[in-house]
């Protein structure tokens, strides 16, 4: 097959998933298998998400529940795609998806851990990964520039209100202390101040309901 194969199958997903705000982000391959990377970019999901049941139903992990049923809906839709599995980006095991991404994006970490893409900055996410049954060429990631690279200031190192980011480390203790104490307001409701910092991509930064709904998932 040839990548406008790729192409036409990736343009299908992206149609079905649109409704829910997910989309294809790159292709891979995983022990020689096409694989396709899912994910959102800024708050596109939010809106269907927001509106779910799993949100409302008070059951834990509610966007890992939604993202399942709606991935494997889409897998069920399209049979004659032959995805042969979905790989999640939480539970058990415990897939690469930071690797995923380098391959399917060219994209490197930033600083503070997140991988950064040079036009969405710090706010793109992976959902899940569609490993394809069938062979077939996928197309090659555009080659990416490193934002950070260029970047003097590196705010997101100097914007934490308790120091939690270095190049070496990501205090996580100290970090969901803070954001559960009456001082880690701002972080709680408005988001990471580390990650807010950043001047890549801002105008895809989360919507706050969106951050607070993240930074919750600390405690």
């Amino acid at each position: 097959m040839t990548h406008t194969t790729a192409d036409q199958w990736e343009a299908r997903i992206a149609e079905l998933l649109s409704p829910d705000g997910l989309l294809p982000l790159g292709w891979l391959e995983i022990n020689g298998n096409p694989a396709l990377l899912i994910g959102n970019i800024g708050s596109s999901q939010w809106p269907a998400f927001s509106k779910s049941n799993q949100l409302s139903d008070g059951q834990p992990d509610p966007m890992n529940r939604w993202t399942q049923a709606i991935l494997s809906n889409l897998a069920t839709q399209l049979p004659s795609l032959g995805i042969g599995e979905i790989r999640y980006p939480f539970g058990e095991p415990n897939w690469p998806f930071q690797d995923y991404a380098r391959r399917a994006l060219g994209i490197e970490q930033s600083p503070i851990g997140l991988l950064i893409h040079p036009q969405f900055g710090l706010w793109m996410a992976f959902r899940g990964v569609l490993i394809f049954s069938a062979r077939f060429e996928v197309p090659k990631p555009y080659p990416s520039t490193h934002p950070c690279v260029s970047c003097q200031d590196k705010p997101c190192l100097n914007t934490c209100p308790v120091g939690a980011f270095t190049l070496e480390n990501y205090d996580y203790l100290s970090c969901k202390s803070h954001v559960a104490s009456a001082a880690g307001a701002a972080c709680r409701e408005e988001g990471c101040l580390a990650r807010n910092a950043c001047p890549v991509g801002q105008v895809h930064a989360y919507e706050q309901p969106h951050q607070a709904f993240h930074m919750q998932a600390l405690d």
